[in-house]
């Protein structure tokens, strides 16, 4: 994808800043290190560091092997400092009452985007890319069909499932049927070659912070989404399903996972009164 190489050049790109352009072999350890310190002095946090360090160490991992080359990757084994990541707060109960029924209050593209995400567990990324064929509400069971798009990679192979239509989500589906005339549900967002969830993500987040607090992030919601399913007490495999979270044992990967009817009764079950 466009964001994809945007990223790896910026990261390749801060490299050759550093450390000018050579020949792979032509790097050492002492040289990743003293990468590592540019990046610090950049103003880079660890993280930061942390993920550039992987896209250059993949690149170089990828050089290597492609075009046989008899030398060692220096970028590997370099002492990374690690920093503790922000917990996600998930987005659930009275914060999440109180969103879905802002969302209906104002009810526009935005607010159908955030509805959507909450009573499904989407990443914002896969919400963002959908196509209004990807949203099928004559069926007997409303559902959501996400699979991946020219303009929309999906982060993994189990992202590619069926999610059931329920509470606000379904609200949101009918709503985007019932308005949109373009092909995307979000064209703002979206045309035939990329899709721009970051920019979804700043206003949204904006938004959501006025209403469930400071803390409060989108992402809030697939974590409050996978609590909610707990506290039903529905299957472990039936949540990883639900949410497109990668399998966690070979056995999970067998037969077809559960039917979208079933996977509909559970998430009945975690829908607020309101819907």
């Amino acid at each position: 994808g466009k964001l994809f190489f945007s990223h790896a050049k910026r990261n390749v790109s801060y490299v050759v800043a550093c450390l000018d352009s050579r020949p792979l072999d032509c790097y050492n350890s002492a040289d990743a290190a003293a990468f590592r310190q540019w990046l610090s002095d950049k103003g880079l946090g660890n993280t930061s560091v942390v993920r550039v360090f992987s896209v250059v160490k993949a690149i170089v991992n990828f050089c290597i092997k492609e075009l046989g080359l008899d030398c060692k990757n220096a970028f590997l084994g370099i002492y990374l400092p690690s920093e503790k990541s922000k917990r996600r707060h998930p987005i659930k109960d009275i914060k999440l009452k109180k969103l879905q029924k802002e969302c209906v209050l104002l009810d526009d593209d935005i607010r159908w985007l955030v509805a959507l995400i909450s009573d499904t567990g989407m990443r914002l990324s896969e919400a963002v890319g959908l196509l209004v064929d990807d949203l099928v509400i004559d069926a007997q069971q409303p559902y959501v069909n996400l699979i991946a798009h020219p303009h929309r990679r999906l982060k993994t192979d189990s992202s590619e499932r069926l999610i059931p239509l329920v509470g606000s989500s379904l609200w949101a589906a009918q709503r985007i049927k019932q308005t949109q005339n373009s092909s995307f549900c979000f064209e703002r967002y979206c045309d035939t070659d990329n899709c721009n969830s970051n920019s979804a993500s700043a206003a949204i987040n904006k938004w959501i912070k006025t209403i469930a607090g400071t803390e409060a992030v989108i992402h809030g919601f697939r974590h409050g989404f996978r609590d909610r399913l707990r506290a039903v007490e529905a299957p472990v495999d039936m949540i990883d399903q639900l949410g497109g979270w990668s399998l966690r044992s070979v056995g999970q990967g067998y037969g077809d996972g559960y039917p979208l009817d079933l996977l509909s009764r559970w998430m009945e079950k975690i829908v607020l009164p309101q819907f």
